[in-house]
């Protein structure tokens, strides 16, 4: 079973690069530096899983910059279930649709001392306004100054580094930013323990380790590797390693996880659309290998300390790879890469490039290190 990744719980130095960049980062408007206008931080967290994992180090930050204070994170339910039992998090609120959003946001008025906004849209900035705090704090993106009291300009220059510093960058309007805390996701023990009985459960002893299969991707097409090449792989998986195959995913992968299924010469254990997020995080912390295209999945993998091999299509590894040491990634970009498209009019040749013999190379280079 997995547990945090043992450097990834150390705070670490700031690249300096990431700080030349963060030093570039112009902080307009006010903040007070009195310790008392800290004290109830609410922090309004990004709206995907890749991203929400990837603002983690957002929250670390804070709770060393303000260790008096109680942070409550505002998030969309499909990303709420990462932020209980992270330090310094007191509490989670979840942001609904529709209107009730708006009667939501009224009624946690005069609450916090500080907000910020994680997203760069103007409804979130908006949002930090409703709230009452006193101290709104967000990148100056979409037009949305006149809703920040401190508000980041320059964030372009921050281009071409990981979106982990993109987050991070937003520390600045507190001073210099010198360390931070790479995305870590914390279990507790009885989560990890009903997962591993659930990947158990009414099934067949499994002679080799359990490997886990993510052949969705929300974005579209254009980071799913073919599912014809995702079960070649398994077959090739259970034939050297006796492993025991898991796909895993949300409701919106069932479509790609039943072609890979399908396709498959030994049935695999499917829990794709079955479980919570915080069942799935489980499930990955179990795992001695993830096999994922780019999606939020692989981030969470990572930020549990779970080996991986990570591929990519139309996205960039350097802004959105996985943020860990214990990850392969397998890239054959074009000329027109990173294209950040959702389909391809040339016929995904960044995807049908990678082949199944090397992402087998380097499965097998992870499993024989877990060994």
């Amino acid at each position: 079973m997995a547990l945090p990744h043992p450097t990834a719980l150390k705070e670490l130095p700031l690249p300096p690069e990431v700080g030349e960049r963060f030093g570039e980062l112009q902080v307009q408007g006010r903040f007070s530096r009195d310790p008392a206008m800290g004290r109830a931080i609410l922090v309004r967290a990004p709206n995907w899983v890749g991203d929400a994992v990837m603002s983690l180090p957002v929250l670390s930050g804070l709770e060393r910059l303000f260790p008096q204070a109680a942070i409550t994170v505002l998030a969309v339910p499909r990303v709420a279930p990462l932020f209980p039992g992270q330090p310094g998090v007191a509490q989670v609120i979840p942001y609904p649709q529709g209107q009730e959003k708006w009667r939501r946001l009224w009624a946690l008025r005069k609450r916090f001392d500080l907000a910020l906004a994680l997203p760069n849209s103007l409804e979130s900035a908006l949002g930090l306004w409703l709230t009452g705090a006193p101290l709104r704090v967000g990148y100056n993106a979409d037009l949305r100054g006149p809703f920040l009291t401190t508000s980041l300009g320059g964030r372009k220059r921050l281009k071409g580094l990981h979106q982990v510093f993109y987050y991070l960058g937003l520390l600045r309007a507190f001073g210099p930013v010198e360390s931070f805390t790479p995305p870590t996701l914390l279990l507790a023990p009885e989560e990890i323990a009903a997962a591993e009985k659930l990947l158990n459960d009414g099934a067949a002893a499994v002679p080799g380790p359990w490997v886990g299969l993510s052949p969705g991707a929300a974005y579209g097409p254009a980071k799913r590797w073919p599912p014809e090449a995702f079960a070649a792989l398994a077959g090739a998986l259970q034939e050297e390693f006796q492993a025991g195959i898991v796909l895993l995913g949300g409701p919106d992968d069932r479509e790609a996880a039943d072609r890979v299924k399908a396709l498959m010469p030994r049935e695999p254990k499917d829990f794709t659309g079955r479980t919570t997020l915080r069942q799935a995080l489980g499930v990955l912390a179990n795992l001695k290998l993830l096999i994922t295209n780019d999606s939020g999945l692989m981030h969470a993998t990572a930020a549990l300390g779970t080996p991986l091999a990570a591929i990519f299509g139309s996205t960039d590894p350097v802004a959105t790879g996985p943020f860990t040491s214990q990850a392969t990634v397998i890239h054959h970009p074009r000329d027109c890469a990173p294209c950040l498209k959702r389909t391809c009019p040339i016929d995904y040749p960044c995807l049908t490039d990678i082949s199944v013999a090397e992402v087998l190379a380097a499965a097998r280079t992870w499993l024989m290190e877990a060994a």
